[in-house]
């Protein structure tokens, strides 16, 4: 209940008021962070290469002609091994941003990092 001191209240208030332009700047610093994130990742023998934007979409595939010389198989496989390692690729850079602005151990930064664990389908 309120106890009739307006000093505290009020100091209340402008502490909530603070902590809420605080979180909406930690937000629209990330965001502009991850607008333009991507990640590229090779295969081991360099006839793959992927890049994925910021949800681990795959943005951009180039394969060597090299590839016309191994099973069709092989180069799928390599393809999608590739992509994995560049959406994991895309996970540490999502938690240093993560970090650097919302904090990885945050209840916002949780709920950003959730679909970006590896072994996860990205958000």
């Amino acid at each position: 209940m309120f106890d009739g001191n307006w000093d505290d209240a009020e100091r209340t208030i402008d502490d909530w008021q603070a902590g809420f332009e605080r979180r909406a700047a930690q937000a629209r610093e990330l965001a502009g962070r991850m607008a333009g994130l991507t990640a590229t990742a090779r295969s081991q023998d360099r006839l793959v290469e992927v890049t994925v934007g910021r949800s681990g979409e795959l943005t951009d595939l180039r394969l060597d002609e090299d590839t016309r010389r191994q099973p069709a198989a092989q180069t799928a496989r390599d393809i999608l091994a590739t992509i994995a390692a560049a959406r994991v690729a895309l996970a540490g850079k999502v938690q240093e941003a993560v970090g650097d602005t919302l904090g990885a151990d945050s209840e916002a930064g949780k709920a950003v990092l959730k679909g970006y664990r590896t072994g996860e389908e990205p958000a």
